[in-house]
């Protein structure tokens, strides 16, 4: 016996789907070579599985939570207070691609 009926799973997965599939890998983009071009070629040979990611993540939420480990490896290669600057200077890339809140949350942290 099943515990979720399959019909339910494809109701569920459809009311998700629109806020999932909203935006299409080629909206990501942008973002993903911003990201790239961030973190360059110091960054991409100090953490290649980071690089690896950036390049292949299908998600704007992934390319978003990526941003701490972006600030870890730049902060060895450049300092703190640079890496800060250079991965606050992605935020407007995700306008439209995240919910508000995350977008507000990065607002409040500065």
């Amino acid at each position: 016996m099943r515990w979720i009926k399959p019909s339910l799973r494809h109701s569920i997965s459809a009311l998700l789907g629109n806020e999932v599939r909203k935006h299409s890998p080629e909206s990501l983009e942008p973002v993903r070579q911003a990201m790239l071009a961030a973190l360059g070629d110091d960054g991409a040979r100090a953490n290649p599985r980071l690089k690896h990611r950036l390049m292949y993540v299908h998600d704007a939420h992934a390319l978003w939570y990526a941003r701490s480990e972006m600030v870890a490896v730049l902060s060895r290669l450049h300092g703190e207070a640079k890496a800060v600057d250079v991965v606050r200077q992605l935020t407007p890339a995700f306008h439209g691609l995240l919910p508000k809140s995350l977008m507000e949350a990065a607002r409040a942290g500065r």
